[in-house]
């Protein structure tokens, strides 16, 4: 029990020393809903790789980690700036708002409809397949 403790602690330490670049990034802003004032942290986006990786990660309030975890449940109107995240130059950011509404549009239809509008390169598609929300 001991050793993974020491590897979940060990792992939490490397990502925590992402936390001063993203910041810089998002200008202290949360990635995904722009809030600022509230305590931000590293969201490792899943499936989370052996390493952690500073490419697979956003900084995003709590609110919007709740969100993404329990994405299924989202309620409409808790999602709505997913419209505007998915515009977002930090390649993660947009995955995972892609990801997040793909996974809404059969419940929303505006998802369909933002979705249609934006702009998905392969790069990002790559991403995109590779999260799991």
């Amino acid at each position: 029990m001991a050793r993974g403790y020491d590897n979940d602690r060990e792992r939490k330490s490397k990502v925590s020393f992402f936390g001063k670049d993203l910041a810089r990034r998002s200008k202290s802003c949360c990635e995904l809903c722009e809030v600022s004032g509230e305590k931000l942290e590293v969201f490792e986006v899943p499936p989370v790789p052996e390493e952690p990786d500073f490419d697979r990660c956003i900084f995003i309030c709590s609110s919007c980690k709740n969100l993404l975890e329990n994405i299924d449940k989202a309620d409409e109107n808790d999602v709505r700036f997913l419209n505007n995240s998915i515009w977002s130059e930090v390649e993660m950011v947009k995955a995972v708002s892609v990801a997040a509404l793909r996974k809404l549009e059969a419940k929303h239809p505006w998802a369909s409809d933002i979705l249609d509008t934006a702009y998905i390169d392969v790069d990002i598609e790559e991403k995109i397949d590779g999260i799991d929300l």
